[in-house]
């Protein structure tokens, strides 16, 4: 008879831009309250609380991944504090996946800041988008963000008419200089982030501002050509998709999930598209199963 393996304690980290949440179990059962710290500025790994027991396994969805130095700096952190672990680092959009993805040919469609969408072939992750601010997250905060600062610079250059959305958007920047307003978005999405106009331009649509409705739609329809491509990679039919929606930006009114979803049924007979509202960290045990062989204590998913 096969011993049965002894389980494994396993500590997961969703390292955010804002925040890093932590999260140590064994065998499905939570050692530790789910806690989190605020993260670093440069996406490297912030001080890690002591005096907790020893993982096994860890592992890690880390934001800012592309940046150099990142991923070695978060290595030489376990490798100081959990000698004896094994490690896995991804994306924090894997961590997400793994956490949401719940059947064969769902799609995660992630809209935050930014946006991509990714599906499962086999165990191999696929993606569409998630290419930048300055080139794609199509639908995202920072792509609706800077589609109204550039609607507001033409209209203040005289090449487009001013509207409602345009003027408390300049009131908020006190200038209807387009070079000053220029200025005033660069550094705001220094300080705020680029997706720093969304709150404002959610609350004018709450307030039935035509031009506000029409850009979180049009945010919509690029979130459902995503999941849409997304889902071609592993599926040829038309009669189901399964979208499970990630991210703040889900939370900013029902414009933007109410066009996806009109979107996709012009595709797909059937739309299920669904908001996941569980932690990321759950995500953890599934991706804990790269370890190989010796993390065979890892319950099937």
């Amino acid at each position: 008879m096969q011993a049965k393996p002894v389980p494994h304690i396993i500590l997961t980290i969703d390292a955010g831009g804002t925040t890093v949440r932590f999260r140590l179990e064994r065998d499905g059962s939570l050692l530790h309250g789910d806690w989190s710290i605020p993260a670093s500025p440069d996406g490297h790994p912030p001080a890690f609380l002591n005096g907790l027991p020893q993982p096994d396994i860890v592992v890690a969805g880390i934001t800012k991944v592309s940046r150099p130095g990142v991923v070695d700096a978060w290595k030489r952190a376990f490798d100081f504090h959990f000698p004896a672990a094994q490690h896995v680092i991804v994306p924090d959009f894997e961590l997400a996946a793994a956490a949401s993805l719940d059947r064969s040919a769902a799609v995660m469609l992630l809209a935050g800041t930014g946006s991509l969408a990714c599906v499962f072939d086999g165990n191999t992750l696929l993606r569409v988008g998630g290419r930048g601010w300055e080139y794609g997250d199509e639908g995202s905060g920072a792509f609706i963000t800077t589609e109204a600062v550039r609607r507001c610079v033409r209209s203040l250059d005289g090449m487009l008419p001013t509207t409602p959305l345009l003027n408390r958007i300049t009131d908020v920047a006190e200038t209807t200089d387009a070079g000053a307003f220029a200025t005033w978005a660069r550094s705001q999405a220094d300080l705020d982030g680029r997706g720093f106009l969304l709150p404002l331009i959610a609350e004018a649509a709450a307030e039935e501002d035509r031009d506000a409705i029409n850009l979180l739609q049009g945010a919509g329809g690029w979130l459902a050509r995503l999941a849409r491509t997304t889902h071609q990679k592993v599926a040829s039919n038309t009669d189901i998709i399964h979208v499970r929606a990630v991210g703040g930006l889900w939370e900013t009114g029902p414009f933007i999930g109410d066009a996806a979803v009109a979107a996709l049924q012009k595709w797909y007979a059937t739309v299920d598209f669904q908001r996941f509202s569980g932690s990321h960290l759950s995500g953890g045990r599934r991706l804990a199963a790269k370890c190989g062989p010796s993390a065979a204590v890892v319950e099937q998913l």
